[in-house]
C-alpha cells in the first residue's frame, strides 16, 4: 500500500516476456522460495524470488507462484521486460477477511514487496484484489522521496484496476467503475482536506490522508496519460514514456524526485504535457481533478456507479487505456508476423 526507502475467472494473461521457470525449495528463514526468471526485449534477464512464510509452503508454492507470475507479467508488458535485475516477493499469512491484507514495498537491494495474504485465498480472490498489482507498479518508476510520495503512490493507484483488465481478470468497464469509486474514495478522505498537495505529501502518514494523496496523484497520471494520447494521435502514452525511461535511464545511479521525473518523462513524450499538469496542481488544495478527464472518456459519475458514453471517440480512448500500449517486444512480434 505504501513504500520507504529501506536503508540497511477470466481469460489468464500470459506474457510473452517469460523466459523460464526455475523451482527451488531451500531453508531461508523457514521459507519455501521460487525463482521466477523473467527475460526484457533487449534479452536482460530478471529474477523475482518468492519467499513463503512456512503455512504458506509445501502443494500449495505453485499456487502463489501463478498469482505472482500473472501479476508480474502484466507490469512487465508495459515496459518490455520486468524493471528491476532482482526483486524478491514475501508472503506473509494474515487470517483477516480480505485474500490480501496489507502490501509495501521495500527499496532495498534487491527490492523487497511483503504481501500479507489469506492462507486459504482461491487464485481467483488473489487476482480479483488490487493490492499485488499497485505493489508490483511502484517498481515502475525508481523511488521519488517521501516528499514526492504523491508521485509513487499515484502512479500505482492509476495503474491497479488498469492492470487487472489487462491481465483479463476483470472487464474494460469493471476497470472503470473500480478506477472512479477509487476517485470518490480521495474525494470523500476527510483527512487532509484544503492543504496543498505540497504541504500534504511529506505529511501523508501523520494526517492520515492516504486516499486523499494516492488518488489525486492517480487523477494526475489519468490526465497526462489521455493529453499524451490525444495531442500525440496515439504515438506517445504514458506506457510508452515509461518503456522508454525503462530502456534508457531506470538503472542510472540518480537521485529522483517528481520534478526530475517529470522533467525526463518530458524529454521522452511532451515537455508540456507533464509541466502543464504538475503546475496546475501541486499548489492547489489536493484532491482529484478527473470531471475534465472523464468527459472526454464519456465517463459520468454518479454516487456509487458511472454511466459510460457511447460515441466511437469516447470507446476508443477508454479502449486504449484499459487494454494497453503494446510493449517494445509485442510491436517487434506484430511487425514480424
Amino acid at each position: 500500500m505504501t513504500e520507504r526507502v529501506q536503508h540497511s475467472a477470466s481469460r489468464r494473461y500470459r506474457s510473452p516476456f517469460v523466459a523460464a521457470l526455475a523451482w527451488a525449495v531451500c531453508a531461508l528463514l523457514a521459507t519455501a522460495a521460487v525463482g521466477k526468471v523473467i527475460a526484457s526485449a533487449a534479452g536482460e534477464r530478471t529474477v523475482i524470488r518468492l519467499e513463503l512464510d512456512p503455512s504458506l509452503a509445501g502443494l500449495a508454492a505453485i499456487h502463489w507462484r501463478q498469482w505472482i507470475e500473472t501479476t508480474a507479467d502484466s507490469v512487465a508488458a508495459i515496459v518490455g521486460g520486468f524493471p528491476q535485475r532482482h526483486i524478491v516477493v514475501q508472503l506473509e499469512a494474515d487470517r483477516s477477511r480480505q485474500p490480501i491484507a496489507y502490501g509495501r514495498v521495500q527499496r532495498g537491494n534487491p527490492p523487497r514487496i511483503r504481501l500479507q495474504v489469506h492462507p486459504d485465498a482461491s487464485m481467483a480472490e488473489l487476482l480479483d484484489d488490487w493490492r499485488g498489482y499497485h505493489e508490483f507498479a511502484h517498481l515502475l518508476i525508481p523511488f521519488p522521496g517521501n516528499d514526492d510520495i504523491w508521485f509513487s503512490e499515484g502512479l500505482a493507484s492509476y495503474y491497479q484496476y488498469l492492470l487487472q483488465s489487462r491481465a483479463g481478470v476483470i472487464p474494460p468497464d469493471e476497470a472503470w467503475r473500480r478506477l472512479a469509486a477509487g476517485f470518490r474514495r480521495g474525494l470523500s478522505d476527510f483527512n487532509g482536506h484544503g492543504q496543498t498537495l505540497r504541504a500534504l505529501s511529506p505529511n501523508m502518514w501523520r494526517e492520515r490522508a492516504f486516499r486523499r494523496v494516492y488518488w489525486t496523484g492517480a487523477a494526475y497520471f489519468l490526465r497526462v496519460d489521455l493529453r499524451l494520447r490525444e495531442q500525440s494521435g496515439g504515438k506517445h502514452s504514458l506506457d510508452q514514456v515509461l518503456a522508454d525511461f525503462h530502456a534508457c535511464c531506470y538503472s542510472r545511479h540518480h537521485r529522483w524526485n517528481a520534478e526530475r521525473l517529470i522533467a525526463r518523462f518530458g524529454e521522452l513524450s511532451i515537455p508540456s504535457v507533464w509541466r502543464e499538469e504538475y503546475e496546475s496542481m501541486i499548489d492547489e488544495p489536493a484532491k482529484p481533478r478527473v470531471t475534465a478527464a472523464f468527459e472526454r472518456l464519456g465517463i459520468v459519475m454518479h454516487a456509487d456507479d458511472i454511466e459510460l458514453g457511447d460515441a466511437h471517440s469516447e470507446r476508443q480512448l477508454r479502449q486504449a487505456l484499459a487494454e494497453g500500449t503494446p510493449g517494445p517486444s509485442q510491436k517487434r512480434q506484430s511487425e514480424r508476423r
